[in-house]
């Protein structure tokens, strides 16, 4: 049997938790990309759909990290992030991901993709990209994307999961998100 409360009595003397709305957040892509298409042509088409282009990362070969969008995409393939100007809120995480698949729909060739486009934010905190892929450690989101944590922040520095990319690993991706964190925090202390 269940006790009944009534409902003025004061369970506890702490105030309850109160909803807070996220701050925004920078964006950014983690592209992965055949040497058959042209960069230029993807960057335009993400400016289009997203929006104005801050920085990137150097570009690195894929292929020290995996092979395995090889059959669909290719040999000769090279990973590169890109960071946008703009803060958004993190809930746009969800339209931007279709967005992404879109440019990569429109770049395809022969139902293969000839681009990987991987959308994500950046908080003081972590690293979360979005996908249309369920594993165990992601969160269903809505329309079919699931938030996925990468790398979170500890001693000055993107530390990764157990379940994080090797590419977000490396050394490249290091510095694009230092830098990043870098211009968000400045951000931050511009709003206050």
């Amino acid at each position: 049997m269940f006790a009944i409360f009534p409902l003025t009595v004061k369970l506890s003397n702490k105030k309850m938790s109160q909803p807070v709305e996220h701050k925004p957040v920078p964006f950014f892509v983690g592209l992965i990309i055949s040497d058959n298409l042209s960069e230029d042509k993807v960057q335009k088409a993400l400016k289009d759909a997203i929006g104005e282009i801050d920085f990137t990362s150097e570009k690195i070969d894929f292929s020290e990290f995996t092979d395995y969008y090889e059959s669909e995409m290719g040999k000769n393939l090279f990973r590169r992030w890109i960071a946008f100007k703009d803060m958004q809120k993190p809930e746009e995480i969800v339209d931007m991901k279709w967005r992404c698949a879109e440019i990569e729909k429109n770049f395809a060739r022969d139902g293969n993709r000839l681009v990987n486009i991987d959308p994500g934010y950046l908080t003081e905190a972590k690293i979360i990209l979005a996908s249309f892929k369920n594993f165990s450690h992601r969160i269903y989101l809505s329309r079919c994307v699931f938030a996925d944590m990468q790398l979170m922040f500890v001693g000055g520095k993107y530390v990764p999961m157990r379940w994080t990319f090797s590419d977000y690993k490396s050394d490249v991706a290091q510095k694009f998100f230092i830098k990043l964190r870098g211009k968000y925090r400045k951000w931050l202390k511009s709003k206050g």
